[in-house]
């Protein structure tokens, strides 16, 4: 190692997750679409790798960084393995086409299989290493957690850079006594892709109450197991100062890339159709849509049209605010001055499809106009593929203002003529270079370089440390000096140095 890095020690890599892995089609796993990224003479990982992951389901998150591996090293996933049964009826379905998991080997088989044959990484699908944790799916949280100490099952060998998806999510509830993640492993990242505060914020009871416990609970544990910490937007709270960066450290399927390029080549068609595609959920933005057709229809006579791709909870009730006024105008957040029954908007739900089955010339107009992303892949997704992209100015897009077909909106007014504009012509040609930006190459090398901490950075992080120390030190003694007492006022006006829990009084 260069004298300016950390040395991390032999190199293996555990990637950790809460997500089970079953429903593959939806994710952009892929953990070696890649060759392995050039560093010059520093390689911060060492010679093999190892990786660990939390979401609850690949295939709605997209977020596995699995892409780290070189070719003569080690990768292991660590994923939940659902010992009821009823909780992976729950989560996968009981249907014809939904996956079916009597034990471990079986589920272990379907993601090599969809590795090998779909993702087309047969190699990768016979050299992954697959490591299950016993877990269990808790409905009021619409989680997965860990029923045992997941450290313990890996074996200390292999314990040297270990990558946490969702850090937060699976330290929530640890064995007691059990270890943290950087006692065990000689570097610890982080990777956090979801706000659990936004999400506690607007669902849960008393949620105003809820989150900022939920937002210091995710430091404490952050804190207490990563050594660093890469958050994928700005939106995210603050989780370890000065040993955390943002970056977006996900890339997407060669499929969409693909798409990019064919597009680039062809010619224009002239077909231009508005679509959305993510979970039916009302947090999705689907109260803001609403508005902005009102808006639209206000301003031009008439509403735009959309076909809407995805299921989810709150499948019905949108299905019905977009069918029926009445229902329409409850759910707005604008006190509407006109409140006649009107016609059902020009919206299809068109159900559960793959991202990428929406590839060729039938649709080129991508609209998401949700805030409580963290960074939606499904964007990302559109962007490669060449669509417009209509999205709101927001912190967690900020990552694709370097994209020529992204366009952006603050209000209703700006929506309706980036909409318009995208209506009236083809989306600009992506570059090679942007596409190669999307890619899950150049997303493991930002996330190989984001995982770094310098000596240099290091001192700092400790300096910084040691000043907080002294400051809460003299903030708890001037506390206990500075009653008001019968016999006069006790009070320390300054404090000079201090070492370890030694101060002295000036």
């Amino acid at each position: 190692q260069e004298e300016d890095h950390l040395k991390f020690g032999n190199g293996n890599i555990s990637l950790s997750s809460s997500s089970a892995c079953s429903s593959l089609d939806y994710s952009s796993f892929s953990f070696s679409e890649v060759d392995p990224p050039s560093l010059g003479s520093v390689s911060p990982l060492g010679e093999s790798e190892r990786l660990i992951s939390t979401t609850r389901r690949g295939r709605d998150s997209g977020n596995h960084l699995i892409s780290a591996a070189k070719t003569d090293g080690r990768v292991t996933l660590v994923i939940p393995w659902l010992v009821d049964a009823n909780d992976r009826i729950i989560l996968y379905g009981n249907g014809d086409n939904c996956a079916q998991f009597s034990c471990q080997g079986e589920q272990e088989k379907y993601i090599r299989r969809w590795l090998a044959e779909d993702a087309g990484m047969p190699f990768e699908a016979m050299e992954l290493e697959i490591l299950f944790y016993p877990a269990k799916y808790h409905k009021f949280a619409s989680s997965i957690f860990a029923l045992n100490d997941i450290c313990s099952l890996i074996s200390e060998k292999d314990a040297d850079v270990c990558i946490l998806e969702e850090p937060e999510h699976l330290n929530w509830y640890r064995s007691p006594g059990s270890p943290s993640w950087t006692n065990k492993f000689h570097h610890v990242v982080g990777v956090i892709h979801t706000n659990y505060k936004a999400y506690v914020r607007s669902h849960a009871p008393a949620g105003f109450l809820a989150a900022p416990l939920t937002a210091g609970v995710n430091c404490m544990v952050v804190q207490a197991n990563c050594h660093r910490v890469m958050k994928l937007s700005g939106v995210l709270q603050e989780f370890h100062p000065g040993n955390e960066v943002v970056e977006n450290v996900h890339g997407i399927r060669e499929t969409f890339l693909l798409e990019g390029q064919r597009r680039r080549s062809s010619k224009p068609t002239g077909i231009f159709k508005v679509y959305f595609i993510g979970k039916l959920l009302w947090a999705k933005g689907f109260d803001i849509l609403l508005e902005l057709e009102e808006y639209f229809r206000q301003q031009t006579g008439s509403y735009f049209d959309i076909d809407v791709f995805g299921t989810g909870p709150d499948e019905v009730e949108i299905k019905r605010a977009f069918e029926d006024s009445a229902k329409r105008e409850n759910r707005m957040l604008d006190n509407l001055s006109i409140r006649s029954r009107r016609p059902p908007l020009p919206v299809r739900f068109m159900g559960m499809k793959d991202h990428s089955f929406l590839a060729g010339d039938e649709y080129s107009i991508f609209v998401n106009p949700s805030v409580t992303e963290v960074l939606c892949t499904a964007t990302a997704e559109a962007v490669a593929m060449g669509k417009h992209v209509i999205i709101p100015y927001h912190p967690s897009n900020s990552f694709f203002h370097q994209f020529e077909n992204c366009l952006f909106y603050n209000d209703k007014k700006s929506f309706m003529i980036q909409l318009q504009k995208a209506l009236s012509c083809s989306p600009p040609n992506i570059s090679n270079e942007s596409l190669k930006i999307l890619s899950w190459e150049a997303a493991t090398t930002r996330c190989i370089y984001a995982s770094v901490i310098s000596k240099r950075d290091d001192a700092k992080n400790k300096r910084l440390e040691r000043t907080k120390e002294r400051h809460n030190i003299r903030k708890a003694i001037s506390g206990l000096f500075s009653n008001n007492m019968e016999s006069g006022t006790i009070s320390i006006a300054s404090f000079g140095s201090m070492e370890g829990n030694r101060c002295e009084a000036v």
